[in-house]
C-alpha cells in the first residue's frame, strides 16, 4: 500500500513537473541552452573524432599489425652517392638485395620479405598524365597487403610470370576506371615506357590501404618483379628530369614477422643493421604496430581533451540551469508556502524543485544529442568525412546532462525546501 502511494505521488509530481515547465516553455528552453549546445557540440565532435580515428586503425591495421615496411629514401645531397656517365648522373641508394638475403639468413623472426620496386613510370589516359604509377613486385604482395582479386575472370601475378618475365600487369581499379571508363579492361594491352603489357586481372583493397602510406593500392598498375627489370632495367629515369637516373633494387620492402610479440626487437635489430652498412641513411622504418599504439595513445588524449572541453560546456549550462531555477523560485514563493501550508513536508519541496531541473537537463540532453548527431551526419554528407556515432557516447551524454541537473538543482531545491512557510504566504 505504501509502495502505491509512494508512486501515485511520483507521478503527481512528474505531472506537476511538466506543467511547470510547459508553462514557461520559452525559458526553460533558454535555461537548457547552454546543456543543449554543450551535449551537441560534444556528441558531434566525438563522432567526427571516432570517425577519423577507425579510419585511420582501419588504414594502419591494412598495413598488417604484423608487418615491417622499409621504405628507400634519397639521401641529402651530401650524402648521396653519385655518380656520373654518358646517360647522366646517377644516384644509387635504398635497400638492395643483399640486404634482403642477410635479413632472411640473420633474422629468425623474419618469415616473408615481399619487394616492390617503382618503375619511375606515369601512365596516361586520353591524352593526359595521370597519378597512376607502375609498380614491380611477386605474387606474395596480395595477402601481405590484405587485398583481393576483384574480378573472377581475371588473375594476379603468378611464379611463373616471374620465371618467364611475362609482359603481363594487374590493375588497381581505380587505375582501370581511369584508363579504360567503362570499357572492360580484361584482354587490353597498355603501354608504358616502352613496353606493352596485357591486362590479366584487377586488385581491390577494401581497406583503402596504401603503398607504405604513400601511394593508393586501387591506384596502381603491377606488374611482375622479373619484367620490371627486363624491361626497364637496373637504372631508372627520374620523373621530371632528362639526365638524372636512380638505381633502386627495392624502393619498398615488407617484411612479414612470424611473432608479433617479438616484433619491437626485431625492428631493432634491422635498424642496426642497416645503420651500419651504410655511410649515410637511405631508408625509412615503417612500423604499423607502432603507428597503431601511437594512433591509440593519441585518441587517449584526445579523449581527455574532449571530455574537459564537455566539462566546460555542462558547468556553463548547469550554472544557467541554477540561476534560472533561483529566479523560479523567486517567482513562485507563494506556491511553495501555499503547498507547505496544506501539508507538503520540506522533502516534498525538495524533490519538486530537484526533478525540475533534472527533467530540464535531460531534455537538453536529448535534444543536444539529436542536434550533435545531425551536426555529424551533415558533416560526413558534405565534408565527405567518416563519422561515428557509438553507443558509449549516446550514454554519457545522457547521464552526465541528468547529472548536471542534479548537481545544479540540488542548491535552488534545497533553498525552496527551507523558506519559511508564513513568509512565503506573505511574498508578493
Amino acid at each position: 500500500m505504501a509502495e502505491e502511494v509512494g508512486v501515485l505521488n511520483f507521478l503527481r509530481m512528474l505531472q506537476m513537473t511538466l506543467m511547470n515547465l510547459s508553462c514557461h516553455a520559452f525559458r526553460s528552453l533558454l535555461a537548457a541552452l547552454g546543456v543543449v549546445l554543450g551535449v551537441g557540440a560534444v556528441v558531434a565532435m566525438m563522432a567526427i573524432s571516432e570517425g577519423g580515428r577507425r579510419e585511420s586503425i582501419a588504414r594502419i591495421r591494412a598495413m598488417g599489425i604484423d608487418n615491417i615496411v622499409i621504405r628507400s629514401v634519397k639521401p641529402t645531397q651530401e650524402g648521396q652517392s653519385e655518380t656520373s656517365s654518358s646517360q647522366g648522373n646517377v644516384n644509387i641508394y635504398g635497400i638492395k638485395a643483399k640486404d634482403t638475403i642477410h635479413m632472411l639468413t640473420t633474422f629468425e623472426n623474419i618469415g616473408k620479405i615481399v619487394p616492390v620496386r617503382d618503375m619511375q613510370q606515369r601512365l596516361f589516359a586520353n591524352g593526359r598524365r595521370t597519378g597512376i604509377r607502375m609498380m614491380a613486385t611477386v605474387p606474395e604482395f596480395l595477402s601481405i597487403t590484405f587485398s583481393q582479386q576483384a574480378d573472377s575472370r581475371g588473375r594476379w601475378l603468378t611464379d611463373l610470370d616471374e620465371v618467364r618475365c611475362n609482359p603481363i600487369c594487374v590493375l588497381g581499379v581505380d587505375a582501370a576506371r581511369t584508363i579504360f571508363g567503362i570499357r572492360d579492361p580484361l584482354g587490353q594491352t597498355i603501354s608504358v615506357g616502352g613496353g606493352s603489357f596485357k591486362v590479366v586481372g584487377l586488385l581491390r583493397n577494401q581497406r583503402g590501404a596504401k603503398l607504405a602510406g604513400q601511394y593508393d593500392l586501387n591506384n596502381l598498375v603491377y606488374i611482375p618483379f622479373a619484367t620490371g627489370n627486363a624491361v626497364f632495367g637496373d637504372l631508372l629515369p627520374v620523373e621530371g628530369s632528362m639526365r638524372e637516373r636512380v638505381g633502386v633494387d627495392y624502393d619498398f620492402l615488407y617484411i612479414k614477422v612470424d611473432d608479433v610479440n617479438y616484433l619491437p626487437d626485431t625492428v631493432k635489430r634491422l635498424r642496426n643493421y642497416l645503420d651500419t652498412t651504410r655511410d649515410t641513411r637511405d631508408f625509412e622504418v615503417q612500423v604499423p604496430y607502432e603507428l597503431l599504439l601511437q594512433e591509440e595513445a593519441t585518441q587517449r588524449v584526445f579523449s581527455i581533451v574532449m571530455g574537459s572541453i564537455a566539462a566546460i560546456s555542462l558547468l556553463v549550462g548547469g550554472i544557467g540551469i541554477m540561476n534560472i531555477m533561483l529566479a523560479n523560485i523567486f517567482e513562485r514563493t507563494r506556491e511553495i508556502g501555499t503547498r507547505r501550508a496544506l501539508g507538503a513536508r520540506k522533502r516534498d519541496i525538495l524533490f519538486q524543485f530537484l526533478l525540475e531541473s533534472t527533467i530540464l537537463t535531460a531534455l537538453g540532453g536529448g535534444v543536444g544529442l539529436t542536434l550533435g548527431i545531425l551536426i555529424a551526419r551533415l558533416v560526413e554528407h558534405f565534408a565527405h568525412m567518416n563519422t561515428a556515432i557509438t553507443m558509449p557516447s549516446v550514454v554519457v551524454s545522457l547521464a552526465v546532462s541528468i547529472f548536471t541537473g542534479v548537481i545544479f538543482g540540488t542548491y535552488p531545491a534545497w533553498k525552496a525546501a527551507n523558506l519559511d512557510p508564513i513568509e512565503a504566504l506573505r511574498h508578493e
